[in-house]
C-alpha cells in the first residue's frame, strides 16, 4: 500500500470514527493543535500524521472543524 492510499484510509477511518462517535468527533473538534489531534486518532488505533491533518484542516468534519490557528 503506497502512502497516498495509507493517507487516505486514515482520512477517512477519521471521519467515519467522528461519524458514529460523537465523544471522539468533539474532542477532534476542539483539538488545539494537529499533533493533539493525531495523538486522539492513535488513542483509538488510527495512524495519521499532524502534517497530513494540518493539510487537511477545515474538511475533517463539518462546518470547517477543526480549523487551527497557523
Amino acid at each position: 500500500m503506497n502512502v497516498h492510499t495509507k493517507t487516505s484510509n486514515a482520512l477517512q477511518s477519521m471521519r467515519a470514527l467522528a461519524h458514529r462517535d460523537p465523544g471522539f468527533a468533539e474532542a477532534l473538534s476542539h483539538s488545539q493543535s494537529p499533533q493533539q489531534a493525531a495523538q486522539l486518532a492513535a488513542e483509538r488505533g488510527i495512524t495519521i500524521s499532524s502534517r497530513t491533518l494540518w493539510l487537511n484542516r477545515g474538511r475533517l468534519l463539518g462546518g470547517g472543524l477543526p480549523s487551527w490557528r497557523g
